[in-house]
């Protein structure tokens, strides 16, 4: 897999697919030629980039385009709506890509490429996550029950309510850390380039109306 760059698009296995979808059965059976799942074999490198860009193409049908999505795709899916099933299965394979595949430890070789892939792969899980209305805390409502707000710790940005995230932490190394939390405040975004691509947080949502 030759890659210049973390976009979904930026490598030539993804570029290579895009060329050759004709319809949106080609999406869909980029997700259903997986083989079978088993726990514990890592998803090969070219087969999680088809996956992450026949992602991108479900998001860019629901109307959610990113940067790098080729523009011949853009006008060949122009119109086409794609079902539920569908985007179930782009979410479950892109999980799978997160959890269990050689193209993770090949971002972590290299620091750099690692944040840089880390920031993509969670903006396409949010591109994924459907439309809801949340019963969002204000923060002043998160600061009478916690405490000050600080800035995220990795960007040094402040928090919005909108992308407002307290990771906590137990010293187990005391009893007394049985007990008490430390925590700080950091976008999700920021986080999972900072994690082992292998340990990236899912944040998956899911509407149960």
């Amino acid at each position: 897999m030759g890659a210049w760059g973390a976009g979904s698009f930026e490598n030539d296995t993804a570029l290579d697919w895009a060329d050759e979808v004709e319809s949106v059965g080609d999406v869909e059976a980029v997700f259903t030629g997986l083989p079978e799942y088993d726990g514990k074999t890592d998803l090969e490198a070219d087969d999680a980039s088809r996956v992450i860009a026949a992602a991108e193409a479900v998001a860019t049908m629901m109307g959610r385009v990113a940067e790098d999505v080729p523009e011949e795709l853009q006008e060949l899916l122009a119109g086409a709506e794609p079902s539920g099933p569908l985007i179930e299965m782009a979410r479950n394979a892109v999980s799978r890509v997160m959890s269990r595949s050689e193209l993770l430890d090949l971002w972590a070789e290299d620091e750099e490429g690692s944040e840089a892939f880390g920031k993509a792969i969670t903006a396409l899980v949010d591109r994924l996550n459907p439309d809801m209305s949340w019963d969002r805390p204000t923060k002043e409502e998160v600061e009478q029950q916690a405490g000050p707000i600080m800035p995220c710790v990795f960007c040094d940005e402040g928090m919005t309510e909108d992308n407002m995230f307290y990771l906590g932490f137990r010293d187990y190394t005391d009893r007394n850390g049985l007990f008490g939390e430390q925590g700080i405040y950091c976008h999700l975004t920021c986080l999972n380039a900072k994690l082992h691509p292998r340990h990236m947080v899912q944040n998956w949502k899911f509407d149960l109306r």
